[in-house]
């Protein structure tokens, strides 16, 4: 079995009412069993339950390893999730565990300073009346101050920290070697890589859908939906080879599958209110005449916490320091999508790209288009959910005096892609087409080329190059 032009999914390809009843029917029928995960079915694991590992509580990571060893006989991994268990583990191990471990106590030290500071700062502010009108409650408030003074200044938490981050970070010092989730990974079936010429298809294929997705209108850009659509980043194609490679199992197999899932806020697995894509099931099943269920993994496996406790740490102190300093933290990135008549967009995260209305802009909405550079706030609606606020247009220009540029040489370039890296102490800063002062210069980039640039931030705070311009001399 091929992936190829006979064999692919494809949103646009044409179904039967016969195709389409026997496809949600039998969807419908055993989707309940399978989110139980019921029966015999095999179970495809995405890569980000395997990489959310790192994250959790001791107590979850045991949890989530008894249910690999109860399921182990049905759990598989394609050859594109297991690449990027690899690629990426490292990275997530430093970023998700030991980073954020290691500035619990730089964090309580600088919360400790701020409580101090604003004590302090209200006391001289207040001196005079306190002190002249309300005498007692000046002592008192001195009183106060020595104190938590006192308390603060006391070594012993401090050091009880820092005894029990050393404790834990000695315990799993050698965690890039010795893995036991590693472990449990290699024992899994793996499929077998798509061949080049398959590779090569489905990223043809992928673009050209995922510009017809782009293009559509965004009231009804879910009818055209496909894996990898929500993505933004250079390995966007990924899940869209993952869908193929157990696509290609499903019909080799002749079997449904269970595919584990905790990627669920970017539209793409799911529908951005977590219904499935019906054209998924009907298309699916048009090749295979199998279903392939996509099930939310934090749903399904509700005695397991996939909480990565280790950036909620950074969350709770952020918490402490805006109760005491009333700062509100501000985000950046990008317009997704625009629709200035019906008077909302959409701003790109990496948890999901993120709602907005006129009402939350400052500034002249009619004027915003598709990857415009925004800062903004995270508030709720009246219903809980999460949107954008006190949203902000950021111009990144060369001309401004109080915008630093910076020169440096190209490091990588992908052309099909549109996007690129610039060598940059301590790390490669990425950049997108969309960055260029003048997006046809793109095609003129290589390797080794000098460049200008303007630093920005990502959703997730990351240094990244917001403005790009080719020097060529």
């Amino acid at each position: 079995m091929k992936i190829n032009k006979d064999f692919y999914f494809n949103p646009f390809a044409k179904l039967t009412v016969a195709i389409s009843n026997s496809a949600l029917r039998k969807y419908a029928n055993n989707f309940d069993s399978c989110s139980k995960l019921e029966g015999e079915l095999p179970i495809l694991l995405d890569t980000n339950i395997l990489l959310g590992y790192y994250g959790m509580s001791q107590t979850e990571k045991e949890k989530l390893v008894e249910f690999l060893d109860k399921l182990k006989d049905r759990i598989f991994l394609t050859k594109q999730i297991e690449e990027e268990f690899l690629r990426n583990r490292l990275t997530v191990i430093k970023k998700d565990f030991f980073g954020p471990l290691n500035k619990i106590s730089e964090d309580y030290l600088k919360v400790k300073g701020d409580i101090e500071g604003l004590l302090k700062n209200f006391r001289d502010n207040k001196k005079k009346i306190l002190s002249q009108d309300y005498p007692d409650l000046f002592n008192k408030l001195q009183e106060i101050e020595e104190e938590v003074k006192a308390t603060l200044n006391d070594d012993t938490f401090i050091k009880q920290i820092k005894d029990r981050v050393e404790e834990t970070t000695s315990n799993n010092k050698n965690i890039a070697l010795i893995d036991g989730l590693l472990e449990k990974v290699s024992k899994f079936k793996i499929t077998e890589a798509l061949e080049e010429e398959e590779v090569n298809f489905l990223t043809e294929e992928y673009e050209k859908q995922v510009t017809a997705y782009k293009n559509e209108k965004e009231v009804s850009r879910w009818k055209i939906a496909l894996p990898g659509c929500g993505e933004t980043k250079e390995d966007a194609i990924g899940d869209y080879i993952i869908y193929h490679e157990a696509l290609k199992y499903m019909k080799e197999h002749n079997t449904s599958i269970i595919f584990l899932t905790n990627d669920v806020t970017k539209g793409d697995w799911l529908q951005f209110d977590k219904n499935p894509h019906n054209h998924y099931i009907e298309q699916t099943y048009r090749l295979t005449e199998e279903i392939f269920y996509i099930i939310h993994a934090e749903k399904t496996l509700t005695e397991i916490s996939f909480e990565n406790i280790h950036n909620s740490t950074n969350e709770i102190l952020y918490n402490a320091q805006k109760e005491i300093s009333e700062v509100i933290k501000e985000f950046e990135s990008t317009i997704i999508s625009i629709d200035t008549v019906k008077g909302f967009g959409f701003i790109y995260t990496n948890d999901g790209n993120i709602f907005f209305s006129h009402a939350d802009f400052d500034g002249d909405f009619r004027s915003l288009n598709i990857n415009d550079v925004v800062k903004f706030q995270i508030g709720t609606n009246f219903n809980g959910k999460l949107k954008a606020t006190a949203v902000q247009l950021i111009k990144y220009d060369f001309n401004d005096p109080n915008m630093q540029t910076f020169k440096s040489t190209i490091s990588h370039i992908n052309q099909f892609r549109g996007i690129g890296f610039i060598s940059h102490q301590p790390e490669n800063l990425y950049f997108h087409q969309q960055f260029l002062e003048n997006k046809d210069d793109f095609a003129l980039l290589e390797i080794g080329n000098e460049v200008e640039y303007l630093i920005g931030f990502n959703d997730e705070g990351e240094k990244i190059a917001r403005k790009v311009r080719h020097t060529i001399n």
